[in-house]
């Protein structure tokens, strides 16, 4: 049983692997199969192999489960890092809270042990189960798909091998191999959606619904996402540009195009321009639409699209960073890189604002809109402004978008 495991890895780390691997384990059956099958791998294969568990303080049963895990790493010689997350303030969606955070601790944790990729142990059944799940809240296309075996997220490699091998085949592994794991009792309980839906994955399998044909059903839908993103790509070359930071569509071809693809290019627009780890919801991104399609101009997301001259303008909200404060060679609103003649560290990065624009000659020949203008960042000393490079005032002073215009467009394909 070991063998078709070791495969998976070797198909995910490639012929020539990094010197140096972390696997995030739990305790649970799936991250322990997988730490077992990387300890025979990286032994045969030269590669350090290092263990990190995330301790989120959330269950009682959770020190036994660390302990499992490190008397497991001491038996096969394995490095083991345990971080614990205190983050939680009661609010918002604890469940999405802890994911963030534990991907975050996991990131931190390889830049400091020079550690690139991190293997994930999420199964076949992990597929299935997702895919149920997003099915039930009306998923397009991009939810419905699987999860990719190899993603790059906070600068780390995150690879999942065990993608299409179902939980089963990692149990009876386990077994035979005579290695001990945990049984998380939240496994068991039905307040969990994603217990409801391993229930009803035992009923769907009698009509031939089972984990590998949804396994099947979302590879076709990763394929069409990979066709919508190639032609929203195509769309963005062909209509949008970046000026100063700020996306200008055309639009008339924008109101050609298929209802999807200009969903996408908007989405990705806005996300793209604020940042964001996640995207606008769906029907804030219609109203938006609809809105620009008509010549209105519409706010979300921490942004703001107008219409003006016959182009569509993406651009930050003067309210979203109004209070955006940084140190010159500081990155501002995570895009921006001022540099100039003096580094007073009493100086500060701070939006250019309404007021001090109006005060300055010449800003309507940069034919941007005046909100875009407002919103860019100027260099003040107090009350006093130094500099505002998107306007021109003071050419010792220069502003650098983060990536480039052309990261724009690498990013519609780049996830």
């Amino acid at each position: 049983m070991l063998a078709p495991l070791i495969a998976a890895i070797e198909a995910q780390l490639g012929a020539t692997p990094p010197e140096r691997v972390g696997v995030a384990v739990s305790g649970g059956g799936d991250s322990v199969a997988l730490m077992a099958a990387l300890a025979h791998y990286c032994g045969s294969a030269g590669v350090e192999l290092h263990v990190i568990t995330i301790d989120h303080g959330l269950r009682p049963e959770t020190k036994r489960e660390v302990a499992l895990v490190t008397d497991l790493c001491a038996r096969w010689d394995l490095p083991h890092h345990v971080e614990y997350w205190t983050g939680w303030d009661g609010q918002g969606n604890l469940q999405a809270a802890a994911r963030d955070a534990r991907y975050e601790l996991m990131a931190d944790w390889g830049y400091a042990n020079r550690i690139g990729t991190i293997a994930l142990g999420h199964t076949a059944d992990d597929q299935a189960e997702t895919f149920l799940m997003r099915l039930a809240r009306g998923s397009g296309v991009d939810g419905l798909s699987a999860m990719a075996p190899r993603r790059v997220h906070h600068g780390i490699t995150w690879v999942r091998p065990f993608l299409e091998i179902e939980r089963s085949a990692l149990r009876h592994y386990l077994r035979a191999a005579q290695i001990t794991w945990a049984e998380d009792p939240s496994n068991a309980s039905r307040d969990y959606e994603r217990v409801r839906v391993r229930d009803a994955l035992t009923i769907l399998g009698t009509l031939g619904i089972t984990v590998d044909k949804l396994v099947e059903v979302t590879d076709h839908m990763a394929r069409a996402r990979e066709a919508l993103d190639w032609q929203t790509f195509l769309a963005a070359q062909e209509m949008a540009q970046v000026i100063h930071g700020v996306i200008a569509i055309d639009l008339a071809k924008f109101r050609l195009l298929p209802q999807e693809v200009a969903r996408r290019l908007m989405v990705h627009t806005l996300s793209w321009t604020s940042q964001h780890s996640y995207p606008p919801r769906k029907d804030p991104v219609a109203r938006a639409i609809s809105a620009v399609r008509t010549g209105q101009t519409a706010t979300l997301d921490g942004c703001q699209v107008s219409v003006e001259g016959g182009m569509i303008w993406v651009y930050r909200e003067l309210n979203a960073v109004k209070d955006t404060v940084c140190e010159v060679g500081d990155m501002w609103d995570d895009r921006w890189l001022i540099t100039g003649p003096e580094d007073d560290p009493e100086l500060e990065v701070r939006a250019l604002g309404y007021e001090a624009l109006a005060n300055i000659d010449g800003w309507r020949d940069i034919g941007l809109p005046r909100a875009a203008l407002a919103a860019s960042p100027a260099v003040w000393y107090d009350d006093e402004l130094i500099a505002a490079p998107f306007v021109g005032l003071d050419d010792d002073w220069s502003v650098e978008l983060d990536g480039g215009k052309d990261a724009f467009f690498a990013a519609l394909l780049s996830h």
